[in-house]
C-alpha cells in the first residue's frame, strides 16, 4: 500500500508539473505581446547601430537607418532589447530611441491571411502579409484602416476590422443642442450680423462642451453673449481649451480624453476648405479606433450621429480642442 500511495504521489507531481508549464507557455506570449512598445530612431545624424548585447563593446548586428520605426521589447539600463526584423533581437542604446504611440493589437482571421498595404485602401499595393494570431503595433488610423508596425521594423495599413485590440466603450454626458433651434435660430452671432442658423456652429458647440463642464445647461445664445468674436462672426476660442492641430494618431489622442470624462470639440473641413464643428461625445467599443464607432453631437443635423458619417462631407482633419 505504501509503494501505491508513493507512486500515485509521484504522478500527481509529474501531472501539476506538466499543467504549470502548459499554463505558463498559454500566458507567456500574450504577456510578451502586451508589453511590447513602439519606438523610432532619432539619432542626430546616420544610421543606428543594433548591438548583439547590451554593451557598446559587442558586435553589430544591423543598423537602422534614421527616422525608422522599431518594436521595443524591454529595457535594461541604457538599452532596448528591439526587434530588428522578423524573429530577430539586439539592442541599441536608449539616448537614440524616442518611444512613440503604439498599442498592440492582433490578428483575428477565420481564414487566409491579412494583406498589408502601402496606404489606407485596397486601391494601394500589397506589400506583405499577416497572419491570425499574430502581434502588430497600431501606430495610426484614417477612415477604416490602420497602420501598424509589424516584423520589427516594417509599417503598411491594414483593414481595421481584422484587428483585435482593447477598445473599451466610453461615453460622457453632454447635452445635444442644434443650432437651427428656433429658440436661437435667428439671433445674431457678435456683430456679424449672421444668424446661427448659418454660422452657429462653434458657438453650439462650445455651448455643449461648457455645460459639460460646467454640470449645468448653457444655452447657444447665452454662450454667445459669453464668447468674443471677429466683425465676421469667427469665434475667439476660450483660453482654458487646448488645440491640437496635429492630425497623426487624432482618433487616439480623442479617445484618451473621452476616458478621462472629457468631451472633444473637433472641427473637420471639406473639399472648398469650410469648417464644420462637432463634439465627440463617446466611443462605442470595439477592436480599433474606427470613425464610424465614435459617437458626435452635430449642431448642424440631426441625421449625423457618428464620427464616420461626419468625414463623409468633412473629410478633413482640422483641430479640436479638450479643456
Amino acid at each position: 500500500m505504501q509503494e501505491i500511495d508513493q507512486d500515485v504521489m509521484n504522478i500527481r507531481r509529474i501531472c501539476n508539473t506538466i499543467f504549470l508549464l502548459l499554463l505558463l507557455l498559454a500566458l507567456t506570449p500574450k504577456a510578451q505581446a502586451a508589453s511590447i512598445k513602439a519606438g523610432a530612431v532619432t539619432t542626430a545624424a546616420g544610421s543606428l547601430n543594433v548591438r548583439s548585447q547590451p554593451t557598446s563593446a559587442s558586435s553589430v548586428a544591423a543598423t537602422l537607418k534614421k527616422g525608422s520605426y522599431i518594436t521595443l521589447h524591454s529595457q535594461t539600463g541604457q538599452w532596448w532589447r528591439v526587434e530588428y526584423d522578423k524573429g530577430k533581437y539586439g539592442y541599441c542604446h536608449s539616448r537614440y530611441i524616442t518611444q512613440v504611440q503604439g498599442t498592440p493589437v492582433s490578428v483575428s482571421l477565420r481564414s487566409g491571411s491579412l494583406n498589408v498595404r502601402t496606404g489606407p485602401g485596397t486601391g494601394y499595393a500589397r506589400s506583405a502579409s499577416l497572419y491570425s494570431g499574430q502581434t502588430v503595433l497600431l501606430l495610426t488610423t484614417s477612415g477604416d484602416w490602420s497602420r501598424v508596425l509589424y516584423h520589427g521594423t516594417k509599417t503598411g495599413w491594414v483593414s481595421s476590422r481584422y484587428l483585435s485590440g482593447s477598445y473599451p466603450a466610453v461615453s460622457v454626458t453632454v447635452p445635444s443642442f442644434k443650432q437651427t433651434d428656433s429658440r436661437w435660430a435667428d439671433k445674431t452671432v457678435g456683430t456679424s450680423g449672421k444668424p446661427f442658423s448659418q454660422i452657429g456652429c462653434a458657438t453650439t458647440a462650445v455651448a455643449m462642451m461648457e455645460s459639460a463642464r460646467q454640470g449645468r445647461t448653457i444655452y447657444p445664445d447665452e454662450m454667445s453673449r459669453q464668447l468674443q468674436y471677429t466683425a465676421s462672426g469667427d469665434l475667439y476660442w476660450p483660453s482654458h481649451y487646448t488645440p491640437s492641430t496635429n492630425a497623426s494618431g487624432y482618433l487616439e489622442r480623442i479617445y484618451q480624453m473621452l476616458s478621462k470624462g472629457k468631451p472633444v470639440l473637433l472641427g473637420m473641413k471639406n473639399a472648398g476648405g469650410s469648417q464644420h464643428w462637432v463634439v465627440v461625445t463617446g466611443f462605442q467599443g470595439g477592436t480599433a479606433l474606427t470613425p464610424s464607432a465614435f459617437t458626435i453631437h452635430d449642431p448642424g443635423t440631426s441625421t449625423r450621429t457618428t464620427l464616420a458619417q461626419l468625414q463623409a462631407v468633412y473629410p478633413t482633419f482640422y483641430k479640436y480642442f479638450a479643456y
